[in-house]
């Protein structure tokens, strides 16, 4: 059974990844870390899924389906950054670079945790701290997206003369996308969570049961990417740097 959701993983991805790669080129600067890390996203889903078609127990895969969220939060990130520009190009730039900054800092310590104490549990050599490091990186993922659901509904804070940008409504397509592909990120990763909290077998993202895997991994990462990508051919026909 963990071989379907893999292979719907590796099917999906396998699609999508040239449509985020063209969002990459159409919006280039403006955009670029937000469809740098959905495409990242999309190839960390195909070669995931990849190696758990050919082996389900592939350890490999495994971390991966635990921790290759991550390149979603950061393009929701990215994602908002670029709506901020459309919207607001006489912002403050140094507000928007220092969130940038500050997601991705705890972004990558969320990541070293998880994958540190994952990676000894699944090896059958769990340390004291294996546990407690792969629920506080857990955790600190939860952590970003409040920060980022907070980001968001601030970034839509607007007046009249900023309504007057020349691309105010393609950053507002790309802000409102945000905040939808955030519903769908909220159940991902409160999902982990409590999969990682608890230690249920049947919530878990590797022997969980396929419903638990497809409704709260498979769906809401692929409803978010989704939708991200569909914002990005709405909105990607002019260039500029942030």
């Amino acid at each position: 059974m963990v071989n379907g959701v893999l292979a719907a993983d590796l099917v999906l991805y396998a699609v999508l990844f040239p449509l985020s790669v063209y969002n990459f080129i159409t919006h280039r600067w403006t955009g670029v870390l937000a469809w740098y890390y959905l495409s990242f996203f999309c190839g960390l889903r195909v070669v995931s899924g990849a190696l758990g078609v050919s082996s389900d127990d592939s350890l490999v895969a495994n971390i991966l389906i635990g921790v290759g969220t991550s390149p979603l939060i950061l393009a929701v990130d990215g994602l908002i950054h670029e709506a901020r520009a459309y919207r607001n190009p006489n912002q403050k730039k140094w507000l928007g670079w220092g969130v940038i900054y500050i997601v991705t800092g705890v972004v990558a310590v969320g990541v070293a945790l998880s994958v540190t104490g994952a990676l000894q549990i699944y090896r059958g050599h769990p340390k004291s701290n294996s546990y407690t490091h792969w629920e506080a990186g857990t955790a600190l993922m939860v952590v970003v997206w409040v920060l980022e659901v907070l980001w968001a509904s601030f970034s839509l804070l607007s007046s009249q003369a900023l309504r007057e940008a020349p691309r105010y409504r393609d950053g507002t397509i790309l802000l409102y996308s945000s905040m939808i592909a955030l519903i769908f990120l909220g159940i991902r990763v409160i999902y982990a969570l409590i999969a990682v909290c608890t230690q249920r077998r049947d919530l878990s993202p590797v022997y969980g049961t396929t419903a638990v895997r497809v409704v709260l991994m498979f769906l809401p990462e692929a409803f978010s990417v989704l939708v991200i990508i569909f914002a990005g051919f709405m909105t990607g026909r002019r260039s500029g740097k942030a």
